[in-house]
């Protein structure tokens, strides 16, 4: 054997030996691939022990598996819009059953909806949290039950869980901020005056949606001095209503309305209607742009938003998971971040027409 083809047996050797232990720490587990991440990017990378603590066995092989689904609310659409895709997806999988519960925006009910489901004996939890500290325990002690756990959108305090899934709210919020100063600069508005009409107070999408629009506004050269109105509607069209006509009852020269969702910012739009202003000179942004006649891609495309961002439910991603994990005994990535896209008058067609909207062509 020449020296060249010794050493490479000998690298693979070491290799494998090297991986040996990391294989009998998952005690039955797979790692995952590239291949079913799906477009989405690793945030943070998969346990070496896996999805479950230390003790924990793989899941149970069985020709039946019950999932439950604990959301935060079904009052906003783009949360309507998360179980139809969790439950469309699950459709997939005959041996899967979707048990959904809604806690209506109260952390107590979510609280009392996680504990419902575990007696109920399932085998793996979705979560949407209302807020993150308050169903950070609830979460801890179904996961350390050796229940798996796959958080969606809302990420808790502790990542005491299987996986999180959801976009980067920072970085839409920034993207939403750099549109807006763009879009002041290019229409003369020096002074740009902002109102801001938040999300759910607790919630990290709120937090992370504001903070990263308020870093978005420094890149394009404006500040936090900017914006002159902020208010929480958690979430709701009919709470922005009166946010927003506050605002322009304090402001009437207001250039931009944010919505830290498209629901609030087509409330702040008729807000803005019913004052007597004339929307035409207002950029209203947007958060969701929800494939639905009420969505805000159509609400770019028929005039009532200026600009929205596709931000992913992560329903099909989290039941694909839930199969690798409960199925393929797969280590999933602790944390996945999914894509999202920007929707203007430039593509909101072409976007429309991916997603399938009313007015695809």
């Amino acid at each position: 054997m020449s020296k060249y083809r010794l050493l490479i047996v000998l690298t693979v050797v070491l290799a494998v030996t090297a991986l040996v232990p990391a294989i009998q720490a998952q005690g039955g587990w797979t790692p995952y691939t590239e291949a079913m991440l799906g477009g989405g990017t690793v945030q943070e990378e998969a346990r070496a022990t896996g999805p479950l603590p230390e003790g924990c066995p793989v899941p149970a092989v069985k020709d039946h598996y019950v999932i439950g689904m604990s959301q935060a609310n079904r009052a906003e659409p783009w949360r309507e819009a998360m179980d139809s895709q969790i439950a469309a997806a699950a459709a997939d999988y005959p041996e899967f059953e979707v048990i959904f519960q809604d806690a209506a925006q109260d952390n107590a009910n979510q609280v009392s909806d996680v504990e419902n489901l575990l007696t109920q004996g399932i085998d793996l939890l979705i979560i949407s949290p209302n807020e993150a500290a308050p169903l950070n325990e609830v979460v801890r002690e179904a996961w350390e039950d050796c229940v798996p756990v796959i958080v969606l959108d809302r990420n808790l305090v502790d990542p005491n869980y299987s996986m999180f899934i959801g976009a980067d709210n920072v970085a839409i919020g920034r993207a939403a901020g750099a549109y807006a100063a763009q879009w002041c600069a290019d229409n003369d508005r020096a002074e740009c005056q902002i109102a801001e009409i938040r999300g759910l107070e607790g919630a990290p999408p709120a937090r992370d949606r504001g903070d990263g629009f308020r870093a978005g506004l420094a890149d394009g050269g404006l500040s936090e001095a900017n914006i002159v109105f902020s208010q929480n509607a958690d979430w709701l069209r009919e709470r922005a209503v009166p946010a927003a006509a506050a605002a322009f009852q304090a402001y009437p020269d207001l250039d931009v309305l944010y919505g830290h969702n498209d629901p609030m910012a087509e409330g702040a739009l008729i807000a803005a209607k019913d004052a007597g202003v004339d929307v035409g000179r207002v950029l209203f942004i947007g958060i969701d742009a929800l494939p639905t006649p009420d969505g805000g891609i159509m609400s770019v495309l028929e005039g009532r938003l200026g600009v929205t961002f596709v931000y992913p439910t992560g329903g099909r991603q989290a039941i694909d998971w839930a199969y690798q994990i409960l199925v393929n005994h797969v280590v999933p990535p602790t944390w996945v971040v999914l894509p999202f896209d920007t929707v203007d008058p430039s593509n909101a067609q072409e976007v429309c027409n991916t997603f399938a909207c009313p007015a695809a062509k």
